[in-house]
């Protein structure tokens, strides 16, 4: 028997909050939770990935506070009694803004014995659970922080934080048609929200498509209408580049000059495949519907001049925010 499973047999199995006292961590171990994403659909599973990582060159047998060791078990990954393993509590709290916070997990009973699991030198293991199965809240809409410590708190992970919402759309109505956006809320969530916090306050009604490249890109959202203008509180998003491909149909945010997170109100949708651009702005969204493509198409047809002014004012009437299909991932 190793030295960490004398160790964790004897841990008292009371949460930390209970006690007000600092338990040593175990050495060696690295514990993490990771969503499938911070963007959740109402409705839709809550996927969440616990894992635990051994650190060091020896193997760590693990064994539950509070219960009788038994042999490892024959599954591959993490038992579910290792995630639960906090003691009194669950291990596993869930919080929202509000500060209402759950950690006793529905559906889900400790057991008097728990399997032995052992970790093999810098080797991992993990678990993804649906946790609207043990935490019900989850099925409601809102802002949630989770946070995991096993082990009787032995083992902290950092906390990550989910919205749980219907997912948006926006439309973009101009004098020659409709333009559907489907957010990528997993690829670029800071862009996303401040998008739609502009829309949803009415910032981009009666704004400019003020730029057009012909065959590149359409650029608007500018409150100068010049391409000059930035948010009125002066908010800037910095970048979140991701492996999405910058071509026809795609939205971005403009930047300032090199300054990749300059990003603040003025947009620009891509009309054409462009590679030089990917990874140097941020997408967003895209553009879907036939309707879409064809009202983007009406609009590029439009004459510039030599500075990329179109000959006739592309007037954004209305951008409205509306909620995606049930069915749609974020």
């Amino acid at each position: 028997m190793t030295r960490f499973m004398l160790l964790l047999m004897t841990t008292v199995a009371t949460p930390l909050a209970s006690l007000g006292q600092v338990i040593d961590p175990i050495p060696g171990l690295h514990a993490s939770i990771r969503p499938m994403s911070h963007h959740v659909p109402l409705g839709q599973p809550v996927w969440i990935r616990f894992s635990i990582e051994n650190t060091t060159l020896e193997p760590i047998t693990l064994t539950v506070p509070g219960s009788e060791p038994e042999i490892p078990s024959p599954h591959v990954g993490l038992p579910l009694p290792h995630i639960f393993s906090g003691g009194e509590g669950s291990a596993v709290t869930v919080t929202t803004e509000s500060g209402r916070h759950w950690d006793q997990p529905v559906s889900y009973r400790t057991s008097r014995k728990a399997p032995i699991l052992m970790i093999a030198p810098f080797g991992s293991v993990g678990l993804t659970i649906d946790l609207r199965e043990f935490f019900p809240s989850l099925r409601g809409a809102g802002q949630y922080r989770i946070a995991w410590r096993p082990y009787g708190g032995r083992v902290p992970s950092d906390s990550v934080l989910i919205n749980i919402a219907a997912l948006k759309r926006a439309e973009i109505t101009t004098d020659d048609g409709p333009m559907i956006l489907r957010f990528m809320y997993s690829n670029a969530p800071l862009h996303v929200s401040n998008f739609i916090e502009l829309a949803t306050e009415g910032f981009y009604n009666g704004k400019t498509f003020h730029r057009l490249e012909p065959g590149y890109l359409l650029q608007g959202g500018c409150p100068r209408g010049d391409g000059t203008g930035i948010r009125t509180d002066g908010k800037r998003v910095p970048a979140e580049f991701h492996n999405a491909l910058m071509r026809k149909g795609s939205i971005a945010m403009a930047l300032l000059g090199d300054d990749a997170d300059s990003a603040s109100c003025q947009f620009f949708i891509c009309n054409t495949r462009q590679k030089d651009w990917d990874g140097k702005y941020t997408i967003f969204a895209e553009l879907v519907g036939e309707d879409s493509f064809a009202t983007l198409d009406r609009l590029m047809a439009v004459d510039a001049d030599e500075f990329g002014r179109p000959v006739r004012p592309l007037h954004i009437r209305t951008v409205r925010i509306f909620d995606a299909p049930p069915d749609e991932l974020p």
